[in-house]
Order: C-alpha cells, then sequence, then structure tokens
C-alpha cells in the first residue's frame, strides 16, 4: 500500500462570521458554524450547548497521487494571494490550520524542507498531522 492522505484547510475565529471566511478563501466548505449557533452533528442532530467560536473546514485533497510535501507546496502557491486575509483572521484571533490525515501504509515518510515550513509560517498556517499505520 503507499502512502495516501487527506488535507484540509481549518479555520477557528472568536467572533467572525463564517460566511466572510468562505468567500475570503473563495473554496466551498465542508463543514462550519458561527459562534452561537446552536451545536448539532455533523448529520444536522442536534447537540446541547451552543458553539464558543466561529469555524469553517475545507476540504483540500484526498489521495496521495504525489508526495505530501509537493502536495502542500503547490497549495501554499495557490493560498499566497490569501496572505493578508489570513493575517487579518490570526490578528483578530483566528487560528488557520493545515489538517493532515497521513496513511503510511509503505511505511515511508516524507520531509518538510525549510523552503516550504517557512512558506507555511510567512502565509501564517499551522500544521496538524495525524498519522495512521
Amino acid at each position: 500500500m503507499s502512502n495516501s492522505y487527506s488535507v484540509s484547510l481549518q479555520i477557528w475565529h472568536p467572533d467572525a462570521d463564517p460566511q466572510d471566511i468562505i468567500a475570503g478563501f473563495g473554496l466551498p466548505p465542508k463543514r462550519y458554524w458561527k459562534v452561537g449557533d446552536q451545536r448539532v452533528r455533523p448529520n444536522g442532530i442536534p447537540l446541547e450547548g451552543r458553539y464558543r467560536e466561529s469555524y469553517c473546514v475545507f476540504d483540500l485533497e484526498d489521495g496521495g497521487g504525489r508526495e505530501l510535501s509537493r502536495y502542500l507546496a503547490d497549495v501554499l502557491t495557490t493560498l499566497e494571494s490569501s496572505t493578508e486575509f489570513i493575517r487579518q483572521l490570526r490578528d483578530t484571533g483566528g487560528k488557520v490550520s493545515f489538517y493532515i490525515i497521513w496513511e503510511r501504509g509503505d511505511g515511508r515518510g516524507d520531509s518538510f524542507d525549510v523552503p516550504l515550513l517557512s512558506t507555511m509560517a510567512r502565509i501564517g498556517i499551522d500544521l496538524g498531522i495525524q498519522t495512521l499505520f
């Protein structure tokens, strides 16, 4: 089995309107909610309580047709135009991060080199990885 991964872009913010976040990135959201909305399960069933912050998640890629590091470099090139928007989100208390689920079936890894990590830092995107074996 080869390496496979899914990458999403997650945005948490204390009070931003998710519609503004969606418009700012120009991506179709997988899921979102606004601070103060009634909590619900992904299937729409209500839960107790209200959301404490706004949230948006965008699915970026499933699969593994290329090395994860190469894919992230390509995504960062695309997101470069959103740097100022991301900076505004972060400056007002938001968090923007890649969330990666990485199934490493063949035991190989990948290297996230300094240029990749520095671009991620310059744009303002954190990195979260969950590995599955």
